[in-house]
């Protein structure tokens, strides 16, 4: 009985010693710090017009980037490797509209336009001045060569120093009842950066992409401004795609060239429909003189570290990331207002995970794993800042054993449910789905139900591709990408549609009365909770099998014991 006793006496000892080490907020209670109110007002800071727009390479980026280290400083990171920055090199084009011209011409007939309204150009060679004289334009279908599925859209074709006009989006090809490609959801082939770095491949002098709303899953006005704003490319050999001319048509003008090679822009898109298809000469020679100014800059991306409580586990680090970056400022637009705030995309997403950040570094009890909170740069460059980060990781690439992005979260309001964008494709998704059922939400009529949780709400627009937690998928490492629910519980005050198209890239993304945050703090509190299990679990994220990306997975973690 005395050594009973004595083993109850110890007992209580560990576990008041216990207690003591853990001291700090419960999980409940580290839950409750994310608060909308508080996501609001780094946003406010973050979209405020005194940041300009935090473009790379600009005093706005830079006043932004401090601000965000700060916040993460106060919050309780620690800086990696002495740093709460990681330095990227950049290499930036902008266009001299004023010395620049474009003519295409079959002829004597010249295909007429509106510059950025109907048809943007520019040059991605990094040379100060190009000259294309009389260079055809080519149309190449889908430009897709997907040997895995024997499909070729160029037949060996000499396309060197032609200008390619492409199709976007993947071939909607449908052989013995199954989709050739992945049907609604769009591939890498699909996005207009697999289109472009063709063109460099092929040699080609130029390509254009034709716009329909349909195959881009955006307004012509998210890209029409792309010929007046400056371009950037990771400051490395051969990065990105380097092309003398490149551009967007709208669909009016596509229909113009389509006539004169006798169809319409929807026998276009029935012709490289076929196996069949190869390079049609359109008649059109285009004559091209663009001067840039060229111009190389370090931005950054801004980092901060909570060491996981495991001996082992704290080794490997879940990333969580979120751009913060946006199209800056251009001073030659009409009105007085200049600034792209970007509120929405992506301020928001910022200051979530800042908010998720503190919400992590209070709790009593650490999580096993690490965590890493990064805050991208040049997003709306190309994916440049995670790239770079992952390209030249601060740490060994293998430690990094899952990626949570988040960029435009909700702004409507509640839910009822939840998006997920990879949710099949690896583990993190099955987690997600084990957090939200411990959610209820109450519909007007009183009705209770769980939290769903879909995939990708819009497969055609290939979002996956789109955000930085692509480049983590690259190199193998689990990804999923957070995205705002649909199935309002009261109804928005606005078309939420409607209101995407409106404000996405556009000098009007700002805090406005129509936002509603009480779905982005719920939504967070999801990912909290998400993060806190993975973090905690014996084994790291995987693939599903047979995606796309576990080869990588498996290469990236040959020789380990997971």
């Amino acid at each position: 009985m005395r050594c009973h006793y004595r083993v109850v006496a110890l007992l209580a000892i560990f576990a008041l010693f216990s207690l003591s080490c853990s001291s700090g907020p419960s999980e409940s209670e580290a839950l409750n710090l994310i608060l909308k109110d508080k996501i609001l007002q780094d946003v406010k800071v973050l979209a405020a017009d005194d940041m300009e727009g935090r473009a790379p390479g600009t005093p706005g980026e830079d006043k932004a980037a401090n601000y965000i280290a700060e916040r993460f400083k106060t919050n309780g990171l620690a800086p990696v490797n002495g740093s709460y920055f990681q330095a990227a090199k950049l290499v930036g084009g902008k266009k001299v509209a004023g010395k620049s011209s474009l003519t295409i011409r079959k002829g004597n007939d010249e295909l007429k336009y509106v510059s950025d309204s109907t048809l943007t150009y520019w040059s991605t060679s990094q040379k100060e001045v190009v000259d294309l004289n009389n260079a055809a334009l080519v149309f190449v279908g889908y430009g897709v060569e997907a040997p895995e599925h024997n499909w070729d859209d160029f037949k060996g074709a000499d396309l060197k120093g032609k200008v390619l006009l492409f199709l976007n989006n993947d071939p909607p090809v449908t052989e013995d009842g199954v989709a050739l490609f992945k049907g609604e959801a769009r591939t890498y082939y699909g996005r207009w950066t697999y289109k472009f770095e063709q063109a460099m491949k092929h040699g080609a002098a130029g390509a254009f992409m034709i716009h329909t709303t349909p195959s881009a899953s955006y307004p012509f006005s998210v890209v029409g401004h792309n010929g007046a704003e400056e371009s950037f490319a990771l400051d490395l050999p051969g990065s990105g795609y380097q092309v003398d001319l490149l551009g967007w048509i709208d669909e009016a003008t596509s229909e113009r060239i389509a006539a004169a090679i006798g169809t319409n822009l929807n026998g276009l898109f029935e012709m490289a429909m076929s196996r069949e298809f190869k390079p049609v000469e359109t008649g059109y020679h285009v004559t091209a003189h663009i001067e840039s100014v060229i111009r190389r800059i370090e931005t950054k991306n801004v980092i901060g570290m909570l060491e996981g409580s495991d001996p082992k586990l704290k080794q490997q680090v879940i990333v969580f990331s979120s751009h913060y970056d946006h199209l800056g400022k251009n001073d030659d637009l009409p009105g007085a207002d200049k600034v792209y705030n970007g509120a929405w995309d992506n301020a928001l997403g910022t200051a979530s995970i800042i908010n998720l950040s503190e919400a992590f570094a209070r709790l009593g009890a650490r999580p096993k794993r690490s965590l890493l909170f990064l805050a991208c740069a040049a997003e709306e460059s190309g994916l440049l800042g995670s790239k770079w980060f992952v390209d030249n990781p601060p740490f060994e690439r293998k430690r990094m054993v899952a990626n949570i992005n988040i960029d435009m979260p909700q702004i409507f309001g509640v839910t009822a449910d939840i998006a997920a964008i990879g949710l099949e494709t690896n583990t993190l998704g099955e987690v997600l789905k084990e957090v939200a059922e411990q959610y209820r939400v109450t519909l007007p009529n009183g009705e209770t139900k769980t939290l769903e949780v879909v995939g990708d709400p819009n497969p055609n627009a290939g979002s996956f591709y789109r955000s930085d937690q692509v480049n983590f998928a690259k190199a193998g490492i689990p990804a999923l990408y957070l995205d705002p629910g649909t199935k309002y519980v009261n109804p928005p005050k606005v078309d939420t549609r409607a209101y995407h198209e409106q404000h996405y890239h556009q000098l009007n993304d700002e805090v406005n009365e129509v936002w509603d945050l009480s779905g982005c703090e719920r939504d967070m509190r999801v990912v909290f909770q998400t993060a806190l299990k993975v973090a905690n679990a014996p084994e790291m994220p995987r693939w599903a099998a047979g995606n796309e990306f576990e080869e990588e997975w498996k290469a990236l973690h040959a020789g380990t014991n997971e």
